[in-house]
């Protein structure tokens, strides 16, 4: 996987992260969105980790 692909995947997913996460909220102000964001970023380190290691390790087989 290429380095494009996996960045494009990680933005995808914190931007999905965010608006799913505001929305199952139920509540619009900036603050919200803020912190879901700052959650959506970890998220998205942690994902891109995963998806990392997963295809490092799938290779070397």
């Amino acid at each position: 996987m290429d380095k494009k692909k996996l960045i494009s995947q990680i933005i995808a997913a914190i931007v999905l992260y965010t608006i799913i996460s505001v929305i199952l909220e139920k509540e619009y102000s900036m603050e919200t969105w803020m912190n879901e964001g700052k959650e959506a970023l970890i998220f998205g380190a942690i994902f891109g980790l995963l998806m990392w290691f997963r295809e490092r390790f799938r290779k070397s087989e």
